[in-house]
């Protein structure tokens, strides 16, 4: 392509993610002057809201971002996961990842780069460029390293330790003026990091991840939305905690963007971004078993003094009785302590106990946001039941229905916005790891501790927010880019754009041909270029409702 050949190999592409930084936030606050550093790359440049394949698979975003395909390609969708030829949801690993990241292809090319806190991200053989693995990443996929060797140590003896928590260390709802401040303080160490990386490490493309929005999303929604069921805040200072961590990440942002010349593109995204928490997924194992597709001893407990109750709940094992007898502030000060592959194998022992799987016909995929629904299907689950063809298509229209059906009892609204089944919207070589249907939820209906539907019935349990993880803030899709460099024009808008666009127009500003199997295609405005049309839809294949 005489574009890629004739870009000029020596530019430097600065890549910022913003980790469910949401994009409704980010351009209200944005005009409100409270982001002045991101307002002024606005309008330096061009802005865009991106479609996303969080629309319908949350955590899919960043690697989708990386690798430029879609999750069908690539696999990785969740924290939580599960394998073709597997019975038992297991902790995901980084490197189950189908696709190469495109900074591996930049790379192999000659251009050097450095990546930092990238999101899922795994030790790359053979990288002659620079990473550094959860320094201050949210959710650690993998322990603290970097290549270099020692270049990790080295960050951590010149700035100190990253501030603010892990997500695994963070068991219940933290205090939230102290939250704040650890994550204001995060913001403020990466951006001193990265400035002494680009100062000091050659490069060609940078790419850092600012992981404070996504935990501020989560944990203090219900600070600063006074509109939210969980509102508390009885300090008025606090009211402003979730914008006080944007604010500081945008500071940060003007810090790095600062030291830099103008000669250098600087491209800052986020493929997710945070809401109310009115998500329906804990639920939804009992739904199941209320239309006779699932077994466990952890659902059913109505059922029990009626007749056939024994055939109806399977009795609890030895171990999940002595789990539950532990009260749960004792469990969790023991987590605290246990080695974090301990934790990860504990947790997926509790996941995968007691399900009975003679009688499932379907399962949940454990996850917080969209629910995960999987079919428990002959020669993909060791122990399937439901037979492949008709009757699995049978099924998966029999869920359409009745999920369609569900409604919030107290206010009558139906509670799923869309319902995706996955061999339509993501196919590819990994579309066998995936849910069969993928759930989500309509924020409307203001989903908490109950759903409803004729068959049904009412299904009770305890309010999200009040139940682990302790979300009052949850994901939506509310992805963006906002950029400025040499070739953009200056107060541009991107029209229909996607995420998995990224990775290609990257590549393109760099001089390197993107791969074929990309599924995103190049932005032209970001190598001085007529904007083109294009079909979001084709890229994302399309979604059944």
């Amino acid at each position: 392509m005489n574009r890629i050949s004739a870009h000029d190999s020596g530019s430097q592409v600065l890549l910022i993610g913003l980790d469910s930084a949401d994009a409704e936030l980010i351009d209200q606050w944005c005009q409100a002057g409270y982001l002045p550093n991101i307002e002024r790359l606005r309008k330096q440049g061009v802005w865009g809201d991106l479609g996303t394949t969080a629309e319908v698979m949350h955590v899919s975003a960043w690697p989708s971002i990386y690798t430029g395909t879609h999750p069908g390609k690539h696999g990785m969708y969740h924290a939580y996961q599960i394998t073709a030829g597997e019975q038992n949801v297991h902790r995901t690993l980084a490197e189950e990842c189908a696709q190469l990241p495109f900074w591996k292809f930049l790379d192999d090319a000659g251009r050097r780069c450095i990546v930092m806190d990238a999101f899922m991200d795994y030790r790359l053989e053979n990288f002659k460029g620079i990473q550094i693995l959860e320094y201050g990443t949210w959710t650690w996929f993998t322990e603290p390293t970097s290549t270099p060797n020692g270049l990790y140590k080295e960050i951590v003896r010149r700035f100190g330790p990253y501030p603010a928590p892990e997500h695994t260390l963070v068991l219940d709802v933290p205090e939230p003026r102290r939250f704040r401040d650890q994550l204001i303080a995060g913001a403020q160490t990466k951006a001193r990091v990265v400035k002494w990386l680009l100062k000091e490490k050659p490069w060609g493309m940078a790419f850092v991840t600012f992981g404070e929005p996504h935990a501020a999303g989560h944990y203090l929604w219900h600070v600063s939305d006074e509109t939210y069921v969980a509102h508390n805040c009885p300090d008025p200072e606090l009211r402003t905690a979730l914008r006080d961590v944007y604010a500081a990440v945008d500071a940060a942002i003007g810090e790095i963007v600062d030291s830099l010349g103008d000669s250098v593109t600087v491209m800052v995204t986020s493929g997710d971004g945070m809401g109310p928490n009115y998500a329906g997924c804990h639920l939804m194992p009992e739904v199941l078993h209320k239309l006779g597709l699932y077994f466990s001893a952890n659902v059913g407990g109505a059922d029990a003094g009626q007749q056939g109750a024994a055939q109806s709940a399977p009795k609890k094992s030895m171990l999940a009785a002595v789990r539950e007898a532990i009260p749960l502030s004792v469990r969790q000060s023991i987590s605290r302590c246990l080695p974090r592959s301990l934790h990860y194998k504990l947790s997926m022992k509790w996941a995968n106990a007691d399900i009975d799987w003679t009688r499932s016909r379907v399962f949940t995929i454990p996850n917080a946001n969209e629910g995960y629904l999987r079919v428990n299907l002959t020669g993909r689950e060791p122990e399937g039941i439901v037979g492949v063809g008709s009757e699995y298509h049978a099924l998966l229209d029999e869920l359409r229905r009745e999920i369609t059906q569900l409604v919030n009892p107290l206010n009558g609204h139906h509670a799923v916005d869309r319902i995706h089944l996955t061999d339509s919207v993501f196919p590819g070589e990994r579309r066998q790891n995936l849910p069969d249907v993928v759930v989500t939820w309509d924020v409307d209906a203001k989903v908490l501790a109950e759903l409803a539907s004729n068959r049904c019935g009412v299904v009770h349990k305890k309010a999200n927010y009040e139940t682990a993880p302790y979300y009052t803030g949850n994901h939506r899709p509310r992805a963006f880019v906002v950029a400025r460099g040499p070739g953009i024009s200056a107060g541009a808008v991107l029209e229909n754009g996607h995420i998995i666009d990224i990775a290609p127009t990257i590549l393109a500003m760099l001089g390197v041909e993107p791969p074929a199997h990309f599924d995103g295609q190049i932005w032209g405005e970001f190598l001085g270029e007529p904007a083109q049309a294009r079909n979001v839809s084709l890229r994302c294949q399309g979604a059944a409702g």
